[in-house]
């Protein structure tokens, strides 16, 4: 996220897995600053949430949109 120019897309897989409370934190603080698209795979709902993920493909194929967090 730090090159110059800045990638347009990052795509993450489980990027949570051994982070602790305070590390998920600035992790979800530096993806909400990022301007580009994301592909996010994570189990970690909240995390999801804090980052305005709408668009959900469940592995049975099925897409779910959601409200954007409050």
């Amino acid at each position: 996220m730090l090159a110059e120019p800045a990638p347009q897309l990052l795509m993450l897989d489980e990027p949570t897995n051994n982070l602790d409370l305070a590390s998920t934190e600035q992790l979800s603080q530096a993806l909400a600053a990022y301007e580009g698209a994301l592909i996010v795979a994570s189990h970690d709902v909240g995390f999801l949430r804090t980052l305005g993920i709408r668009r959900w493909l469940n592995l049975d194929d099925t897409l779910t949109e959601v409200d954007p967090p409050d």
